[in-house]
């Protein structure tokens, strides 16, 4: 009798390839992620840094040298900082404010 030999993968050769798609697959979803963050990161520094320069102008105008710099609210009513911008300041926790520095100043953890 002559044994016909099927056509097809074996089971150990689809768990296989199973195994290496799912590898690859978490390596990818763990390198985009890693890409989000820096990217979440570096988008808050350019924002910090944007607020920086407007604070230091209107802190080097002369009308404005004793205007409250005092908190995020007061940079907002003065019109110092945009509502996004203050929207941002408030909801990130890496977005530190410090009144006291000579001038005030965002900086990130």
């Amino acid at each position: 009798m002559k044994r016909t030999r099927q056509k097809g993968f074996t089971l150990i050769e689809v768990l296989a390839a199973l195994g290496i798609i799912i590898v690859l697959t978490l390596t990818l979803v763990v390198t985009i992620r890693a890409q989000l963050q820096k990217a979440n990161d570096e988008n808050l520094r350019s924002v910090a840094a944007a607020m920086n320069m407007q604070i230091a102008v209107a802190y080097e105008q002369v009308d404005r040298q004793d205007g409250n710099f005092g908190s995020i609210a007061a940079l907002l009513s003065a019109g110092i900082i945009t509502p996004d911008q203050a929207d941002q300041a408030n909801k990130n926790a890496k977005l530190v404010y410090d009144a006291k520095t000579n001038p005030p100043a965002f900086s990130v953890k």
